[in-house]
């Protein structure tokens, strides 16, 4: 009964660590051995959890948006229920701006970094990147879609469109954010999304 359980603790620390490497160093500044060596783990067994390095990394994307995902789902059935379409968006990206700014602005969007990096080398990274980027529009899509029954979110254009919208102003803030190690820059290019370009 033991071996089991350790090993599922074994992968989990290696998708914990390589989560964490990747999200500050890359796909081409991070190592199997850098994780291995935290993790304490031997080449050998890594194999044993996954095919490649290639396969490990598609893997870390899918978990890494379903966790996002799986908290996203908690806030809006929790704290963020009674709060408006607006005020989710608001709250949401300052959260997610607040984690980044914690960790000295050296992490970054796993799925966004990822995506510029290596979606055009690895078919399985791309195949992944590509089913949690539809899951994060749809989620998107789906409160611009209240926001448009409130009449908070102008109705000229879908739920789906503006998502993808306020998605790729997301991911290039994030970049702009990187830059400059300031997270106000962010705020502004999200504001400016939400209070103008996105207001009925």
């Amino acid at each position: 009964m033991n071996r089991p359980r350790r090993s599922e603790q074994t992968r989990e620390a290696l998708i914990e660590a390589g989560i964490e490497h990747l999200s500050v160093h890359g796909y081409h500044g991070t190592g199997i051995k850098q994780i291995l060596d935290e993790v304490n783990v031997p080449k050998g067994s890594f194999y044993n959890f996954f095919a490649s390095k290639e396969a490990f990394v598609a893997e870390l994307i899918g978990h890494y948006s379903q966790d996002l995902l799986n908290q996203l789902a908690v806030f809006m059935t929790g704290v963020g229920k009674d709060l408006t379409p607006i005020e989710q968006l608001r709250a949401i990206y300052l959260y997610s701006l607040e984690r980044y700014a914690s960790h000295g602005f050296k992490k970054s969007c796993l799925v966004g970094s990822m995506a510029s990096e290596i979606s055009s080398e690895s078919e399985m990274c791309r195949i992944e990147l590509e089913r949690s980027m539809k899951q994060w529009l749809s989620f998107f899509s789906g409160i611009f879609e209240q926001g448009q029954k409130q009449g908070l979110v102008r109705d000229d254009m879908s739920p789906s469109d503006i998502a993808g919208l306020y998605w790729a102003a997301w991911e290039g803030a994030l970049i702009k954010m990187k830059m400059s190690a300031d997270t106000k820059p962010v705020k502004r290019i999200m504001e400016l999304m939400i209070g103008t370009l996105l207001k009925k």
